[in-house]
């Protein structure tokens, strides 16, 4: 069962999912909405040797029926969540834009795989132990832990052997798995508490 605790972190998840996501309009018995435009039907120009306007653009004149806009009925509550975002610490914003945005672009990859290897407690290891846990790391980020069970995956990332990969890497990817859970968590309730103050 879970606790309200968890049920407002699952929200705001679901918000600002909802936020980043690239909007499509809902589908209506009829087919699509009228806010999407087909584009393989454009208008023919009347005039010689005007240009034909691409229907999207902001500025390109429409007729009456389709000047409604191709944006989300939530569109001002997700603009509000993109605010908060910007004005969360930058390691915060990354982590939610890239966890939860559709088109998070790879970028972030090197700056979250720091990240995160800094709060893992591996200061002890030797080199050679410390790379291998780094590619873990960036195995687990460009994965976006849709696999996380696939632990095959990972001995084959950091080319160890699997007897070899439980002995000595396993618990470090279990340090992963809760440090993601905890940046996840730390970045939702600093987000939670900037959105009721915003």
């Amino acid at each position: 069962m879970i606790n309200y605790d968890q049920q407002q972190l699952e929200e705001t998840r679901a918000l600002i999912a909802q936020a980043l996501a690239i909007y499509q309009p809902r589908k209506s018995s009829a087919g699509f909405d009228g806010a999407m435009y087909k584009l393989e039907h454009r208008p023919s120009s009347k005039r010689q040797g005007e240009p034909i306007t691409d229907p999207l653009h902001i500025k390109a004149s429409r007729s009456h029926k389709g000047a409604r806009l191709n944006c989300s009925d939530d569109v001002f509550e997700h603009l509000r969540v993109q605010r908060v975002l910007k004005s969360l610490p930058s390691h915060l914003a990354k982590w939610l834009i890239y966890r939860y945005g559709e088109s998070s672009p790879d970028s972030m990859v090197p700056e979250l795989v720091s990240i995160v290897e800094g709060e893992l407690p591996i200061e002890n290891c030797r080199k050679p132990t410390k790379a291998k846990i780094r590619n873990m790391v960036f195995e687990r980020l460009t994965r976006r832990e849709f696999v996380d069970c696939l632990q095959r995956n990972l001995f084959e990332a950091i080319g160890v052997k699997k007897q070899t990969y439980f002995q000595c890497y396993a618990k470090h990817n279990d340090s992963i798995t809760d440090q993601f859970q905890a940046l996840d968590e730390l970045s939702l309730r600093t987000f939670q508490r900037q959105f009721l103050n915003h």
